[in-house]
């Protein structure tokens, strides 16, 4: 048999070719190395990863939207972790199909559905394994970023000694304005209703040092939700406010989507009230050193062992 005989032209299309497909996986490499580049050397100036947690419940309608609204920021340097919470519609394959075109995304597929307090602790923490000084940001599958430049906005926030931020966000419901208002000082945070909405990030340090009975019900048994009141109270007190930002300008919309089971906004914001009365009856959590944060040790027990109870026993 003849040998199939290559001119030297179908070699060099062959390469181009190959190196267009290359550079199709890479652009958003190398984008993020140029930004490493850029705040290195800067005197405290440093770039800052950002760590997208992103639970999802039948957002099959919301999720690519939200997933853009990460794609088209022009700060490059963070990575995505969409938690998909065994919905019954197509969220995870739209999500898988941004996963394969960008290294940045990945996609955890849960068997049953385990609500967002599981999700974004225990569940997010085993996949990602975020560093001390990692920002994470909490993005629900039904809701956006909505402007491209959040994060370099934020990345600018988090030169000053920032730990944790929250803010204004826009919204297709009518909220009280007092969810735009900064916490008071004065007194105590759990004093005064729920007041930190979107957009809300924090270094990894702070989540780290949130203890495991805190993320339970009297009984003992693991919340669903609301996570933002479970989670980000006691992570504001350990900041203080010498290290806690409030966003004023809006960076994040908020969707309420009735089709979502355990995101179910309308929900959430009912039991707002029923989770303060529960924290009210908690010790607060003392505002610590960024030495003693870094050196805590999480106490949440291994992922393998709360899957199943978790799926049986939650409220």
């Amino acid at each position: 048999m003849a040998k199939k005989i290559t001119s030297a032209y179908s070699l060099k299309k062959q390469k181009r070719n190959k190196g267009v497909h290359a550079k199709s996986k890479t652009s958003n490499h190398k984008q993020s190395k140029l930004y490493k580049k850029k705040y290195r050397g800067q005197g405290k100036k440093r770039w800052t990863m950002f760590v997208f947690v992103t639970t999802c419940f039948n957002c099959e309608e919301f999720i690519e939207r939200c997933i853009k609204s990460v794609l088209f920021q022009n700060y490059k340097e963070w990575s995505m972790y969409i938690i998909d919470d065994a919905s019954q519609d197509d969220s995870a394959k739209i999500a898988k199909r941004f996963e394969a075109q960008d290294r940045r995304i990945r996609v955890i597929e849960n068997k049953y559905n385990l609500g967002a307090v599981f999700n974004k602790t225990i569940n997010f923490v085993k996949h990602a394994d975020p560093k001390d000084e990692d920002v994470i940001i909490t993005l629900d599958g039904d809701d956006y970023l909505i402007h491209e430049s959040v994060l370099s906005d934020l990345a600018k926030v988090y030169q000053e000694d920032t730990w944790i931020t929250y803010g204004g966000f826009q919204s297709n419901s009518l909220f009280n304005e007092d969810f735009y208002n900064e916490v008071d000082w004065s007194k105590s945070l759990r004093d005064q209703g729920f007041c930190l909405s979107h957009l809300r990030s924090h270094k990894f340090f702070l989540l780290k040092n949130v203890k495991y009975e805190d993320l339970c019900n009297r009984m003992g048994i693991l919340f669903r939700y609301p996570e933002d009141v479970i989670l980000f109270i006691p992570m504001v007190e350990m900041s203080g406010k010498e290290h806690a930002h409030f966003l004023k300008k809006p960076n994040y919309f908020y969707n309420v989507n009735l089709n979502s089971d355990s995101e179910d906004k309308v929900r959430k914001a009912y039991i707002n009230s029923i989770m303060a009365d529960d924290l009210s009856f908690r010790k607060p959590y003392l505002t610590k050193t960024k030495e003693e944060l870094v050196n805590g040790r999480c106490n949440w027990p291994e992922l393998e062992q709360l899957e199943i109870t978790t799926h049986t026993k939650q409220i």
